[in-house]
C-alpha cells in the first residue's frame, strides 16, 4: 500500500481530527472488551446462585487451600530431594520445579484476590438476581457509549477523508494546468475525468476505511485478544497458528485484486471516453444514423467494465469465508485444547505449559468470549482490503502520470522581455511523432508592429508554429528568441501574458457574454468590457439577446450562433490587450458584411503590436503586411505586401499557393 502514503500525508495536516478518531476507536475497543468481560458474572456467578462478594471471598479461601497444599507438597519434594543420591535428585529437578511453580502461582492468586475483594464487596450487589440485572445495565451503558464514540469517529473519518480528497483534486487539477500539451493530449480527457472523479472516490473511501474501521476493528481485536492472553497466553498462541498460512492466501488475492482494479479503471476511462464524444457531438451521430453504433461502443465498454468488477467482487467475497474459516479453525482448536485442560485440570499440553493453575469451566467459555470478539474485527478488517487496494491503485496512477509535472515558476527564471523588437525562428525544426518531422529546419524573423499572414495547405506546419510560439509544446530543435531572448528560458506563464489568440473553434466558458469578454483580462471594469465588444461587434446583436451582455452563453457557447461565438472570442483577445495576436482563422464564421466590418476594425488595433494572421481565406489578406505560403513545414514564399496591398492579382497569386 505504498502508493497510498501520498494520501496519508496530506491526510496529516488535519491532525486533530486524526487523534479524535484515535482516541475515539481506543474507547471503543475498550468498551466493546470489557463488555465481553460481563459474559463472567453471569456464567460464573448468576448461574450458580451466588452473589460476587460470595464468589471472590470462595475464590480467596480455595486460593490459600490450595497453596497450603501445593507448600506441603513442595516441602515433602524438597526433604527427597535433600536425601536423595545426585542421579535421582537430576530426575527430580524437573518435578521440584513444577511444585515451586504451583505455590508461586496460587501466592499471586490469593494476592489478586485479596487486592479486588474489598473492592468487590464494596460495590457489588448483594443478591445474585441484583447481580444480573448491573451485569446488563452495564452492558446497556457501554453499548450507548459505543455508539456515542462510533458517531464522533464517523464523522472526524469522514471530515478529514473529503478534505484531503478536496485538497487532492486541487492539486492534481493545478498539475494538469501545468502539463504540457503533448501530454494532456496523450492523456486524453476522459482519463483526467476518471482520475478527478472516479480515483478521487477511491482513495475517499480508502481513507474513511483507514482511519476507521483499520483503527477501530484492530483495537477491538487487540483488545480481545489481550484478555484472552490474561487468561492464557500459551493457549491463545496455539489457537492462532494458523494466522500465518491465511495472511499469505489474503496476500495473493490482494495482488490479483489490484491488477482487476488496474483494468476496471481502464474500462471506466473507455466509458467515459464514449459518453463525452456521443453528448458533444449528438448531431453528427443522428445525422448519420449511427445510434446502433454508439450503443453497441457503449455496451462493450460497460461490459468490459461490469467484468473487472464481478472479477473484483469474486475476489472479495473470498476474503470473508477464508476468514471466518481461519477463525473457526483457531476456535475449534482452542475447544478441543482447552477442554483436554479443564476436564484433566491439566496446566501443560504435549509437554508445554499451557497455563499457571487448572482451569475452570467458566473462565474457558470467557476465553472463547474473547476468541469470538477477537474474530468479528478479523472479518471486518478483510471487507475493507477492498477499499484500501482500490484507494492504493488510485494513488498509484495519480502519481504515474502526474508527478513529473514540474513547477515551471521554479526552473525558468529568465526574465520575459516586453516585446518590442522582433520574434524570429531559428532553425526549427518539430515532430510531434520521431521520424514524422512537422517543420523542417524553418528560419523566419518578424518584426515587432508587423501582420504576418501565414498561408498553406492543411497540415504544412502553420498552426504548429504559433503553438511552440506560445510554448504550448517544447522546442527540441532550433530556437525561438522573443527579443533576442530564448523562450524556452522563460516562464511560459509570463511570456503567454503579451499573447492573445483567437482560434476557427470559439472557445466559450459556461457563463455570461460579459463573463467570457472580461475572461482575456483579470479585473476588467464594464467600461473596457463593452469598447473590447465593440471592436469585435459583439453590441451588433446584443440588442436581440434578452438580457444583453448579461446574457447566458450556455455549455460551449451553446445558446449562441457560430459567428457570435467568434465575435466573443474576438473581443475577449482584444480586451487582453496583448503584444503579439495570432489570429487563426479568426472570423471564419462570420458573414462577408460582418467580416469586412471587424477586418476594418482590426485594422487600427493590430497597428502597435506583432500579428499572426492564420488564414485560408483571401480576405483575411487584407489585414497583412507580409504574407507566409508553408508547404510541408517549410516556408515556400515569403511576401512584402506593404507596398503592393492594391494588386489584386498578387493577392490571389498567394492565396492559390496556400491552397
Amino acid at each position: 500500500m505504498k502508493n497510498l502514503t501520498q494520501a496519508i500525508r496530506l491526510s496529516l495536516k488535519y491532525k486533530w481530527s486524526i487523534l479524535g478518531s484515535v482516541v475515539s476507536s481506543l474507547i471503543i475497543a475498550f468498551l466493546f472488551c470489557i463488555s465481553i468481560s460481563a459474559l463472567f458474572p453471569v456464567i460464573k456467578i448468576v448461574l450458580e446462585g451466588e452473589t460476587a462478594s460470595i464468589w471472590i471471598a470462595k475464590e480467596v479461601k480455595d486460593a490459600k487451600i490450595q497453596k497450603i497444599e501445593f507448600v506441603e507438597e513442595l516441602d515433602d519434594l524438597q526433604k527427597q530431594f535433600d536425601a536423595a543420591n545426585p542421579d535421582q535428585q537430576r530426575q527430580m529437578k524437573k518435578q521440584l520445579a513444577l511444585a515451586k511453580h504451583k505455590v508461586d502461582a496460587e501466592t499471586r492468586a490469593v494476592a489478586r484476590y485479596e487486592f479486588l475483594q474489598p473492592y468487590v464487596d464494596q460495590i457489588a450487589p448483594s443478591k445474585p438476581f441484583t447481580t444480573l440485572v448491573a451485569a446488563m445495565v452495564f452492558l446497556l451503558i457501554t453499548a450507548v457509549l459505543k455508539g456515542i464514540f462510533l458517531v464522533l469517529s464517523t464523522v472526524l473519518v469522514s471530515r478529514v477523508a473529503n478534505a484531503t480528497v478536496m485538497d487532492m483534486r486541487r492539486i492534481y487539477y493545478c498539475k494538469i494546468l501545468e502539463l504540457d500539451q503533448s501530454r494532456i493530449e496523450h492523456l486524453g480527457t476522459s482519463q483526467m475525468m476518471v482520475h478527478l472523479s472516479n480515483n478521487m472516490n477511491m482513495v475517499s473511501s480508502s481513507l474513511r476505511a483507514l482511519y476507521g474501521k483499520s483503527l477501530r476493528e484492530p483495537f477491538k481485536m487487540v483488545a480481545c485478544l489481550f484478555g484472552a492472553a490474561m487468561i492464557s497466553l500459551p493457549l491463545l498462541l496455539l489457537s492462532m497458528i494458523v494466522i500465518p498460512a491465511g495472511a499469505i492466501v489474503i496476500h495473493n488475492l490482494t495482488r490479483r485484486m489490484k491488477k482487476s482494479v488496474q483494468k476496471e479503471l481502464g474500462g471506466m476511462r473507455e466509458v467515459f471516453q464514449t459518453l463525452i464524444e456521443t453528448l458533444n457531438w449528438l448531431k453528427t451521430v443522428r445525422i448519420f444514423n449511427r445510434e446502433s453504433t454508439e450503443r453497441k461502443r457503449f455496451k462493450e465498454n460497460a461490459g468490459v467494465m461490469y467484468q473487472m468488477s464481478m472479477r473484483i467482487s469474486m475476489y472479495d467475497s473470498l476474503l470473508r469465508p477464508i476468514t471466518e474459516v481461519l477463525g473457526i479453525i483457531a476456535i475449534a482448536l482452542s475447544i478441543l485444547a482447552g477442554s483436554y485442560l479443564v476436564l484433566n485440570q491439566a496446566t501443560t499440553l504435549f509437554g508445554f505449559r499451557i497455563l499457571d493453575r487448572p482451569l475452570e469451566p467458566s473462565m474457558l467459555i470467557l476465553f472463547y468470549g474473547f476468541l469470538a470478539g477477537a474474530s468479528d474485527p478479523a472479518r471486518k478488517m478483510s471487507e475493507i482490503v477492498n477499499l484500501l487496494v482500490r484507494g492504493d491503485t488510485a494513488c498509484g496512477n495519480l502519481a504515474k502520470h502526474y508527478s513529473t509535472s514540474v513547477d515551471e515558476e521554479d526552473v525558468h527564471t529568465n526574465a520575459v522581455p516586453l516585446h518590442r523588437r522582433s520574434i524570429e525562428f531559428r532553425n526549427l525544426t518539430f515532430e510531434y511523432k520521431p521520424g514524422q518531422p512537422v517543420l523542417h529546419d524553418l528560419n523566419l524573423t518578424v518584426p515587432y508592429g508587423q501582420a504576418v499572414a501565414i498561408v498553406g495547405g492543411n497540415g504544412c506546419g502553420k498552426s504548429t508554429l504559433m503553438n511552440l510560439l506560445a510554448r504550448f509544446y517544447e522546442v527540441k530543435q532550433g530556437k525561438i528568441l522573443l527579443d533576442g531572448v530564448d523562450i524556452g528560458t522563460m516562464n511560459p506563464k509570463r511570456l503567454r501574458r503579451q499573447i492573445a489568440w483567437v482560434t476557427q473553434q470559439s472557445v466559450l466558458f459556461k457563463g455570461t457574454i460579459a463573463e467570457n469578454i472580461a475572461y482575456g483580462k483579470r479585473n476588467a471594469t464594464h467600461t473596457e468590457i463593452l469598447d473590447a465588444a465593440r471592436v469585435a461587434h459583439v453590441t451588433e446583436f446584443l440588442p436581440n439577446l434578452e438580457n444583453g451582455i448579461e446574457t447566458e452563453v450556455g455549455d460551449n457557447g451553446s445558446l449562441l450562433s457560430a459567428g457570435q461565438r467568434q465575435r466573443v472570442a474576438l473581443a475577449r483577445a482584444i480586451l487582453a490587450d496583448p503584444e503579439i495576436l495570432i489570429l487563426d482563422e479568426a472570423t471564419s464564421q462570420m458573414d462577408g458584411k460582418t467580416e469586412r466590418k471587424i477586418h476594418e476594425a482590426l485594422s487600427h488595433y493590430i497597428k502597435d503590436r506583432t500579428t499572426f494572421i492564420v488564414t485560408h481565406r483571401a480576405s483575411s489578406l487584407s489585414l497583412a503586411d507580409r504574407v507566409i505560403v508553408m508547404e510541408n513545414g517549410e516556408i515556400v514564399h515569403d511576401d512584402d505586401l506593404a507596398a503592393t496591398r492594391e494588386q489584386s492579382e498578387h493577392f490571389q497569386f498567394l492565396f492559390a499557393k496556400s491552397a
